[in-house]
């Protein structure tokens, strides 16, 4: 029998103990549960404004990636329909003006020199073919016919008579069979540019995919005047508005400048304030000094109470 009570006593206190730890656990873990909480709640706020962050920063790097690309297509268009053009010129490939163009920055020639002279080799070389001008004779000395280097694209043209003179024409007289053929000024241009580095620029232009087909370049054209006629469009829209938007913008100007003549109540309003402004600026400064001798008479009260 007291087996039985010791054992209900042990049971009943035992049970108050595992119970008020088993509380205490409980509070512990919901405080914890709670801190678990608020650090993921913070976490999860720390994501979300990273990822805002992301996507701002995505958004900009796209946006200016799109600008770019946008720039740079447009700026090829501009460039490979400048060479067509010229090409058609001088009647030419469009890879033959690029491979001249490269070969006159290996040799420090600006394209406005090689343009010049590629246009007084052609003006000579169709003289030559009728039989006169001033190329005939150095073409002879370079055993070259007009008609043959016609029919090459230009930059072939020019290696042609670069190895030729390099060939058949002493050093000393090179200078003055160039002038024959492309111009004074335009020779010294010329001579700048050996046969080698021709022969480097037409590889290069090749090999790094720079040359543009008659087919693409005539595409490129036509995109540029797509793009051309999209300005104009734009243009004549902008147009379009002015016209409307002019018979009002008059009519405010007109009705502004009625409002403020000197006859009207605008115009009587400003003439009295300009009529009365020295007098308002006298009581403005007699304001001034009244409230300033208050203050320094304020100051001399507060320093003699003390």
């Amino acid at each position: 029998m007291a087996d039985k009570r010791v054992s209900v006593r042990l049971a009943v206190v035992g049970g108050r103990e595992v119970r008020a730890e088993l509380e205490g656990i409980g509070e512990a873990g919901e405080r914890s549960t709670q801190r678990l909480a608020r650090g993921m709640d913070a976490a999860s706020d720390r994501t979300a404004a990273l990822q805002a962050r992301i996507r701002i920063a995505a958004a900009a790097m796209a946006a200016a990636f799109a600008t770019g690309v946008v720039a740079m297509v447009r700026s090829g268009l501009e460039l490979v329909d400048s060479q067509a053009k010229l090409a058609q010129s001088i009647g030419t490939t469009v890879a033959s003006v690029q491979t001249l163009q490269w070969a006159g920055e290996l040799a420090g020639v600006s394209m406005g020199e090689i343009e010049q002279a590629t246009f007084q080799l052609t003006r000579r070389l169709s003289e030559a073919a009728a039989g006169s001008g001033t190329a005939v004779s150095a073409l002879q000395r370079l055993r070259l016919s007009a008609e043959a280097l016609q029919a090459l694209p230009v930059d072939e043209r020019i290696i042609a008579i670069r190895a030729a003179l390099e060939r058949f024409v002493p050093p000393a007289e090179r200078a003055a069979v160039a002038s024959d053929l492309f111009g004074n000024r335009a020779a010294l241009a010329f001579m700048r540019i050996d046969t080698a580095t021709l022969r480097q620029a037409a590889r290069d232009v090749t090999d790094f995919g720079v040359a543009v087909s008659q087919t693409d370049a005539a595409a490129i054209e036509e995109a540029g005047d797509a793009i051309a006629r999209l300005q104009l469009v734009w243009q004549g829209l902008v147009n379009q508005l002015t016209v409307a938007a002019a018979p009002v913008l008059t009519a405010i100007a007109d009705g502004l400048a009625e409002l403020t003549r000197r006859s009207g109540p605008l115009g009587q309003a400003l003439g009295l304030l300009i009529d009365n402004i020295g007098r308002l600026m006298a009581i403005g400064l007699a304001f001034a000094a009244f409230m300033a001798g208050r203050w320094v008479a304020s100051l001399a009260a507060g320093a003699a109470a003390e």
